[in-house]
């Protein structure tokens, strides 16, 4: 069976990860032993005080200034070694923990032929960490112009900056674009009723997940994890970071990916793969 194209997400957790470098090098060997097309990453992180680097790599397609330690920098090193040379980009969101420029970014076999930096926070101060961005790529895929998002959203019930207002400043932004696979972290439990999941849902989006003929349970985090400590109490089970297209259409499978049993664990996400 031919498969068309394979997509990942993960939530990098990137620099704060013990045994990071290992982890990364897991991560990379992943991407290349599985072939993916498209990767979004998000908590892709660099030292706010590292280092600018000298020039930029040629198939770096960002605007946002890259510190030498930049996670997503030594992804691309990591793959460019074993011949693979990924376009990528990334994107500085907020400052986290004080000491990191947080961002997302996206990989992508395809050449890039267009970028867009979506606001989604009504802040958009950079010390601020509820400072959220989506970050876009579009490319030809099968002779059809098609755009990859990766994005980190806010929660459902954040009084400053809710998940509804930034969905809301997403959506109105790719309805006039076609062909859209949006990953990355949602913040938003699938298993929640009347939150954001299922605005999504109601959006017109269909969960890749939900379209996959095989799948597996789906977890993404499985203990508490940083912004979910006063959420989850005791249940730790949830998916929050999905996949989404704009049209339905046949996806093989998808799985969970790092989280112990399919590959060792990297982040304190576990990734979503799919086959379409």
């Amino acid at each position: 069976e031919v498969i068309y194209m394979k997509l990942l997400t993960l939530n990098s957790h990137s620099l704060l990860e013990e045994d990071y470098l290992k982890k990364t090098q897991i991560f990379v060997e992943e991407i290349l032993q599985e072939n993916i097309d498209v990767f979004a990453l998000q908590e892709v992180n660099q030292s706010h005080d590292d280092k600018i680097l000298a020039k930029n790599p040629h198939n770096y397609y960002g605007t946002s200034i890259l510190k030498q330690n930049n996670h997503a920098l030594y992804i691309a090193d990591l793959l460019a070694k074993q011949g693979k040379n990924y376009h990528w980009i990334w994107e500085d969101c907020h400052l986290g923990y004080d000491i990191y420029d947080e961002g997302i970014a996206i990989f992508s076999k395809y050449p890039i032929i267009d970028t867009k930096v979506i606001p989604l926070s009504k802040t958009q101060d950079h010390t601020n960490y509820k400072t959220r961005k989506a970050l876009a790529i579009c490319c030809e895929v099968n002779q059809q112009k098609t755009w990859f998002i990766s994005m980190h959203m806010g929660w459902w019930n954040d009084n400053e900056d809710p998940f509804e207002h930034q969905w809301k400043k997403l959506n109105d932004h790719l309805c006039k674009l076609k062909n859209i696979w949006i990953m990355g972290d949602f913040n938003s439990p699938a298993e929640v009723r009347n939150e954001g999941y299922d605005l999504i849902n109601a959006s017109g989006w269909y969960d890749c997940y939900n379209l996959a003929k095989e799948k597996d349970n789906g977890f993404t985090v499985e203990k508490v994890i940083d912004g979910w400590k006063d959420k989850l109490k005791e249940k730790t089970n949830i998916r929050i970071d999905h996949i989404w297209c704009r049209h339905k259409i046949p996806v093989k499978s998808s799985n969970v990916i790092f989280n112990g049993k399919n590959r060792p664990v990297v982040s304190d996400h576990y990734g979503v793969i799919i086959s379409i």
